[in-house]
């Protein structure tokens, strides 16, 4: 039994199957508008409120990337399907977001003198390159938090027959969770991975993961123990 699940408490949603040809690894989010400090969203919250970014910069520096670069590793040596999602609009008045979410990005954009923080035409756009997708790899936009909202992931995903989700990315009680929950009420067997999981506040991190363990899915420490579950005689967790 993993570790987190003595740390969450006891599951009611079912077991997770983690067959290599059915699970995906999900990359949520791991732009430099959403995942560097000195760039994008984040640099307007530090300009706004200075410091508020520590915890959430020195998971994504210490334990997302690694834990991230780990996953992709082994997903590639195995030939498993890996899904990078982004966020952000192709049209430079943001058209596209829905009218609250672009109003909440233009005051933050006002307040904090940061300009297209979700222009895809802003280099800051782009996937870290630690971690950048390789050719093949499939990339989704999305203009909302939720991927199923605004992108046509559940179609790519039941088109190559995935029925299960490795999840990582950030940020844990924003896109990764309403990401998560409509994953998991869609039917997908969903998994989030702590190390390579990042929120603002370590509070908030981990009342989420606790919340979706509960009756959403499944919480797992580390990269290391989805590998167990993957490379075992049984993958389900």
């Amino acid at each position: 039994m993993p570790d987190s699940d003595v740390r969450y408490g006891r599951p009611f949603a079912p077991p997770v199957a983690l067959e290599r040809s059915t699970t995906a690894l999900l990359i949520i989010d791991m732009q430099y508008s959403c995942a560097a400090l000195d760039q994008g969203s984040n640099l307007a919250f530090d300009r706004l409120e200075p410091g508020s970014c520590e915890y959430f910069m020195k998971r994504v520096e210490t334990s997302v990337i690694p834990a991230i670069q780990a996953l992709l590793r082994h997903f590639r040596h195995e030939e498993m399907p890996i899904v990078y999602l982004t966020l952000g609009s192709h049209d430079r008045d943001l058209t596209d977001i829905p009218e609250r979410q672009r109003e909440a990005i233009r005051m933050l954009e006002r307040e904090a003198g940061v300009a297209d923080i979700l222009w895809a035409g802003n280099p800051a756009f782009q996937i870290r390159e630690e971690i950048a997708p390789r050719a093949g790899e499939l990339v989704v936009n999305k203009t909302t938090f939720g991927a199923f909202n605004s992108s046509p992931l559940d179609r790519i995903l039941r088109e190559r027959g995935i029925r299960s989700l490795v999840i990582t990315g950030v940020s844990t009680n924003c896109c990764v969770e309403s990401t998560a929950r409509d994953a998991a009420d869609r039917g997908f067997g969903c998994v989030l991975v702590d190390d390579a999981l990042a929120d603002y506040d370590e509070y908030a991190h981990n009342a989420t993961l606790r919340a979706f363990h509960t009756s959403f899915g499944r919480v797992v420490r580390s990269a290391s123990d989805v590998f167990a579950v993957i490379g075992g005689p049984t993958p389900v967790i």
